[in-house]
């Protein structure tokens, strides 16, 4: 249903005569009997809810179906989705419309429980329209992040964007990504955190973000300190779980107390969704699908063949 505080008769005519009459604005605005700058709002409202569309279409590519065939076995993950062009310059357009697609196909139903992970890719996937509806879908952060002052970290409104764009129902982590070590204590028998981390066992989905090799990332939480020496061997990392090469776990000060589900609830999940675009980051996917703590990958086609080609 299309979602508009404006008249939907009015905002469908005046779309109409704009783009399949070929009327001009001016000539849109005496058949209505409204203002040329009023025209102008409702052409622009018809495109923000989706009753205009627009399609680009891509130059000839590869095979999307043999690319994601050929990735899933050099992965040796159980589904990988490959969006054309390069989502990081179209702001991971294609990553959210396939991410609704496997959402659609998951079809989750009001009750379970959908966990959603910090970072650029998430952060904007879940501020896009698009997404399936999920009323009833309880939808949770992986991790705290209350500090965060990057909104991409801000785990919270992370959830409450993706909350509200499909009208799943919110839960949210009133505490830090990473807590003081009296506070920690405090955490594990403070009820509303033991609600949270009952959803995080009995979660259905989860949605993350792979990060990039540690000495290449442009962005970082707060809570990994920038630079510790012992993270320099980490190629990537899932929800905050830093790896090496090998796909095996790398510690560093604090993780051991960080607000997020243990690697042994995040690998239970039965459907573990990674989204990750970018060259600089085959190593990292590579890598990451050695750990277990994503099932399917949704990437785009420059890092599919970035990764073949490695």
């Amino acid at each position: 249903m299309l979602e508009t505080h404006m008249d939907l008769q009015l905002l469908h005519r005046a779309a109409s005569a704009y783009y399949l009459d070929d009327l001009r604005q001016a000539e849109v605005a005496e058949k209505l009997g409204v203002s040329r700058p009023t025209v102008s709002k409702l052409l622009t409202e018809a495109r923000r809810i989706g009753m205009v569309r627009f399609e680009v279409l891509d130059i000839a590519g590869p095979d999307l179906a043999d690319l994601e065939t050929r990735l899933r076995e050099h992965l040796g993950v159980e589904r990988v989705r490959i969006a054309p062009g390069d989502q990081v310059q179209r702001e991971f357009r294609g990553i959210g419309d396939l991410l609704a697609e496997e959402l659609v196909r998951l079809d989750l139903t009001p009750g379970e429980v959908l966990l959603v992970s910090s970072g650029k890719t998430t952060h904007a996937v879940a501020r896009m329209r698009g997404l399936p509806a999920l009323p009833g879908v309880l939808v949770t952060p992986t991790i705290g992040g209350q500090q965060e002052r990057d909104p991409a970290f801000q785990t919270n409104e992370i959830v409450r964007e993706l909350a509200s764009g499909t009208r799943a129902e919110p839960r949210f982590i009133f505490a830090p990504a990473l807590p003081s070590p009296s506070l920690w204590r405090e955490l594990q028998a403070d009820p509303s955190f033991v609600e949270i981390t009952d959803l995080w066992a009995r979660a259905r989905v989860v949605i993350t973000g792979i990060g990039a090799p540690y000495l290449r990332r442009e962005s970082l939480t707060s809570v990994v300190p920038r630079e510790d020496p012992g993270l320099r061997s980490a190629v990537g990392d899932v929800c905050l779980y830093f790896f090496d090469v090998d796909g095996e776990q790398v510690p560093y000060p604090g993780s051991d107390r960080l607000v997020r589900p243990s690697l042994e609830v995040l690998r239970g999940i039965p459907e573990r969704l990674a989204l990750a675009a970018g060259r600089e980051k085959a190593p990292s996917i590579v890598a990451g699908a050695r750990t277990g703590m994503f099932s399917t990958l949704i990437t785009d086609v420059p890092t599919a063949e970035a990764i073949l080609a490695d």
